[in-house]
């Protein structure tokens, strides 16, 4: 009955979209979003009560301790990318489907929220975790990012991507884990990127500035001061912080149809590998950084 709810929470608000807007929309467009929910609701709800915790579930509860410890709040980048990727792709089906920007941002931000809390929901009966306050602060923040690109040149110049590149084990030594090419609670090895166009830093004053060329500070975890405290496993690691040259894939390339726009779009969630300058916590410079 639980997976029920939250499959029934997440794709109610398309049917009363779909509804309202019938003189507008394709009913087929509009089965085929609502069958890519459901089935994307059911695949992950049957993987994390399968494959996470299914034979240690408890009672539902909210984290208040150890939440703001774990990975040194690293992983609440992952919940605001989270709340990004869902919006822009429920943005990108509702605007398929004929719905006018604001629109679409609107419920794309409904449907990251959703995606969100359902997780949330799922972590609140984890043996381990818990429901976060934070983390559905944070993916309920990213989710706001179409809405967003529509009113703040800030935010239509920047991007938040990601990077994993396995250069310490330690991860998988601790939980005594054989080494997977990824696994998602790996934040020793993950590092998140504010990535900016360099023309809009420079108020577009320096025009033989390629325009696809941005800048980027990125965040990751210093593998040699984490999980130091046995008693409070998976905390502590200083911050490392990197200063990074960056690529616009679709001002790089500048597609015409919007198939191959909103492939790159997509692409761009990755950071790109170039040469780095590690500022934290020692400094480092690194002919090509991933």
């Amino acid at each position: 009955m639980k997976s029920l709810r939250i499959l029934l929470f997440c794709i109610l608000p398309l049917a009363v979209a779909a509804q309202q807007d019938s003189l507008r929309l394709r009913r087929g467009k509009a089965i085929a979003i609502g069958g890519t929910t459901v089935g994307m609701m059911g695949g992950l709800w049957w993987y994390l009560q399968n494959t996470w915790w299914a034979e240690d579930a408890r009672g539902f509860r909210i984290d208040f301790d150890r939440d703001l410890r774990y990975a040194n709040n690293l992983d609440k980048m992952g919940h605001y990318m989270g709340g990004i990727m869902t919006a822009d792709l429920y943005y990108d089906a509702f605007r398929w489907m004929g719905m006018d920007e604001r629109k679409a941002a609107w419920w794309g931000f409904g449907f990251g929220t959703g995606l969100q809390m359902a997780i949330e929901i799922k972590d609140g009966f984890s043996p381990d975790w818990g429901f976060s306050i934070s983390d559905i602060v944070l993916g309920t923040a990213g989710s706001l990012q179409p809405l967003l690109r529509q009113t703040s040149p800030f935010f239509r110049h920047t991007d938040l991507k990601f990077s994993y590149w396995q250069r310490s084990h330690k991860y998988f030594n601790v939980r005594s884990i054989k080494p997977t090419p990824f696994h998602i609670d790996d934040y020793l090895n993950q590092t998140y990127w504010v990535s900016t166009n360099l023309r809009y830093i420079t108020g577009n004053r320096m025009e033989w500035i390629p325009d696809w060329l941005n800048l980027s500070v990125g965040w990751g975890i210093d593998a040699d001061t984490w999980n130091t405290d046995p008693t409070d496993p998976g905390t502590g690691g200083k911050p490392e912080f990197y200063l990074a040259p960056d690529i616009d894939l679709v001002r790089l390339f500048k597609p015409r149809k919007p198939f191959w726009k909103s492939t790159l779009h997509r692409l761009n969630y990755l950071k790109f590998p170039m040469p780095a300058i590690q500022i934290t916590p020692k400094v480092k410079a690194w002919g090509l950084y991933y």
